[in-house]
This record gives structure tokens, sequence and C-alpha cells, in this order.
């Protein structure tokens, strides 16, 4: 059965998805970074790019946002232009906007600037499309655009109706929104990623949705009687818990952190990711197997290629991927660990595409990069070394301690106490991120002092009980 437990600390908001206890899926939200995918602002047109059908926008970010346009679309600088964020900043790029504005409902996306009614592709059965198109076309008097969402699969009409009014009166208070006042402007600010994910995926495959906050509780709880009262049910408050600790995901997130990934026939992967692209390295490792080379090498790339693919979505790997498989001969053994990958990764919401293979078993994957993945948040380049190794990150260490101040609140009697860093996390600590901790005392009405030792390893933190 499914999990979702959903971690809130002060500075992160993670999402775990559990199936039979193993982590398939985590969504990392760092609080210290506004959200901004989905939402809807009135930006100002500051510079056109003709030669290439793009212009820049002003949207209120530190970087301006880029829009590809369409050829012929007349924009001019300093145009006041409703726009969404269709991607969020990635290093140095600054997000990436659409003119093509969508809400989402639980059933139906609303597209209020074409009028296409689309389905989604993994409704398969033929007559529930076209029960869903006749429906989606009687309730839709506005003539706009909509997209039926595979959650509508067995929807009635009144579902759908509702789904469609509230997605209306949306758009309608952010055309409101848009005519007052001047510049840039923020006018619809789209779900957290937790309440969203749970609105989109709570069915009867989930079996428990875990918080350890009592204010995310309570809104989801909300959402949650808005599509089922029975799902309500399947919500459990474990009130400051380290529930990452007891539902066993801290384990195996410290997995995703490593390079070596066990198969296991006794196989190994090696992920290695540089600047440009991931590199991923298949070994046969301890495994000889009973069989001929070719059979051997053939069997452990079949288990590298499912693997690899669970690591693409846990991890949240984007861009270029080059696979080093073990070489091998027959070209019936090549063309079947292509099907498989390629089978695989279908089971991936983001798009992904195989690119063939060379005479060297090189195969190049191409998938869709909407975010940094997960190693962004958990690891940071060396300050020692010139970034030819990694540290476990500041974001990484606030969470522990918060995590510490969460166990001293519940098994212990203490309310003072010093946190022992070593010297340069202690600098970086009191310089960027004092909020945080004054936040994290706050929250657990714990005294927490900052006191630096050049003993200490830079990974490792000491508490100190203070009477």
């Amino acid at each position: 059965m499914k999990k979702i437990i959903i971690e809130n600390l002060i500075s992160s908001q993670k999402t775990a998805v559990l199936e039979d206890d193993k982590l398939v899926e985590l969504f990392i939200e760092d609080n210290k970074k506004n959200k901004i995918v989905s939402n809807i602002y009135r930006g100002i047109v500051k510079k056109v790019l003709p030669g290439i059908d793009a212009c820049f926008i002003d949207v209120g970010f530190d970087k301006l946002a880029y829009l590809q346009l369409k050829k012929d679309t007349n924009i001019k600088c300093g145009q006041e232009i409703l726009v969404q964020i269709n991607k969020e900043e990635i290093g140095t790029k600054g997000a990436k906007l659409n003119l093509e504005i969508s809400l989402a409902g639980r059933y139906l996306v609303y597209i209020p600037s074409n009028s296409r009614t689309t389905i989604s592709n993994k409704i398969t059965l033929e007559k529930e499309r076209f029960r869903l198109k006749k429906i989606a076309k009687s309730i839709n008097e506005e003539n706009v655009g909509l997209i039926i969402r595979t959650e509508a699969i067995g929807c009635s009409k009144e579902e759908l109706q509702e789904d469609i009014e509230e997605l209306k009166n949306q758009y309608e208070n952010i055309q409101k929104e848009y005519k007052l006042g001047m510049g840039p402007k923020l006018l619809y600010k789209s779900l957290d990623f937790c309440t969203k994910y749970v609105k989109d995926n709570a069915n009867e495959y989930v079996d428990k949705i875990i918080t350890n906050d009592s204010i995310k509780y309570e809104e989801l709880k909300i959402i949650l009687k808005s599509i089922k009262k029975e799902y309500v049910e399947k919500l459990v408050l474990e009130e400051d818990k380290d529930i990452f600790d007891l539902y066993k995901v801290n384990n195996q997130i410290e997995k995703c952190l490593n390079k070596k990934v066990w198969l296991k026939s006794g196989g190994y992967l090696i992920i290695e990711k540089t600047e440009a692209l991931t590199v991923i390295d298949v070994n046969t490792g301890k495994f000889t197997g009973n069989l001929k080379l070719d059979e051997t090498v053939y069997k452990t790339n079949l288990e590298a290629a499912v693997e690899i693919c669970k690591q693409l979505k846990l991890r949240d790997i984007g861009g270029i991927i080059i696979i080093d498989f073990i070489d091998m001969h027959k070209n019936d053994y090549k063309e079947e660990l292509l099907k498989t990958l390629q089978i695989q990764l279908k089971k991936d919401k983001r798009k992904s595409e195989v690119l063939g293979m060379t005479k060297l078993g090189l195969v190049e994957v191409a998938r869709r990069r909407e975010k940094d993945s997960i190693d962004k948040y958990y690891l940071d380049e060396c300050i020692k070394c010139d970034g030819r190794a990694y540290n476990k990150s500041v974001n990484y260490l606030i969470d522990t301690i918060e995590k510490e101040i969460i166990r001293i609140k519940v098994h212990t009697s203490y309310n003072n106490i010093t946190i022992m860093l070593n010297n340069d996390l202690y600098n970086i600590i009191n310089k960027n991120y004092r909020d945080i901790i004054e936040k994290i005392s706050e929250k657990y009405g714990i005294i927490i002092s900052l006191d630096n030792s050049s003993e200490l390893n830079y990974e490792k933190i000491n508490i100190i009980y203070n009477t």
C-alpha cells in the first residue's frame, strides 16, 4: 500500500511517497525560497528579442523571467502582460513563463485562452473517454479549453460541474486583480506542493497520509473532505515527531545521496553528476551467475535499466543522462534492453526519451528538468577542496538540528542547550541562518546557544545540556 508522509520543518517541507514502505518519490520545498511554479503574475515587458521570438519580463523577481513567443506575436517594451510561471529559476537562469494561463482542479484543467477539450492519455478505456468528453461538453457553457485529468475516471457530472465552477471563479478573481494598480503583481498563488500532491493523488490506493504539523493537518483535512469524506480517516497527525525517522525514510534518503547503488544480483551502478549531464556506469560487481558471460551481462543490464529509472525518479535527475551499460554483442539483447528502458520510463510522470545506443553500449536519455535534483538540497561542495568532493549541506545540518531539538523536547526536560559546531559551519550558520535557529528555538520552547570548536568534523553536531 501507499503512504504519503509530509515532514514540516522550519526551513523545509518534504513529501515522501512510500510504496510497500519503500521510498519511490521525494519532493522538497525549501521554505527559504519562494514557491513560484504555476503562480500567475501581471508582468512588465522589459526586453523584446525578435530574432529568437522571445522577451524578458519583470514579474518582481531579482532576475527577469523568460517568455518564448509564437511567431508574429505583437508584444512591445513597457506593455503589461498576464503570465504564468512554467519553470522555476535554476542556477543563473531566470524563471520561464507561459502566456497560456491554466488552472488545475482535481478533475479538470481550465484553460480560458483556447477552446480545445483534451483528455489524459492515461485514460485508455474508449467508453470512459467518450463519457467524460460528453459530460465536459455539456458543462462547458463558455467553450473554454479543458483538459480532463486521469483523476476524473468514474466521476459524475455533478463532480465535474463543481470543479469547473470553482476554476471559473478563480479565473474571474485573477482578472479583477489584474485590472487593479500598476506594475508587477502576484495575482494567484498556487497551493504548496504537498497540499497539491495530496489533492491530486488521494485515492483508495493511499493507505495513510501522515504529517507532523497540526496546521497542515487541518488544511489537509479540508482538502480530503472535499474529495471524499471517508478519506479524512487516512489522515494521521504525529505532532512534533521526527516522522521521517519513525517511518524509516531518513535511511532511504541517505542511500539516495550515495554514488553507488547496489543491485539485488550483486551488480551495482555508479551515478556521477557533472555540470552538463549525469553519467551512470553499470558494473557486474559480485554477480557472476551460472550462465554464459553474455547472458550474465544481459541480465545485469536489464536489472540496471529498471533500477536506473527508479533512481532518476527518486533523485529527480533531469537533463541529459548518459548510461554506460556493460557491452553486449547480440543485437536482440540490445533491443530488449532499450525496450525495457522505454517501458520503465513511461511509468514516470516527467517526460523522458531514450535516444538510442552507441557501439560502445552508451545510451542517451533526456529527462525533462523542472527543478533541482534532491542532492542540490542535501549536499554542498566541500569548501576545503575546490569542489572535488561534497559535504552534507547546511540545509541538511539545519534540519538535523531541528530534529535533535524535537527529540530533546519529547524525551527530556531540558529547555536550555548549546550546540557545538565546526568553526566553518558555525560562521555560516551564525551569519546566514541565525533567524532559522531563532525560529526553531521559539517553536519548541528551548533556548539554543551556538558555540564552535576547531576539533569538530564539519558534519558533526555536539549538544551540551545546560542546567
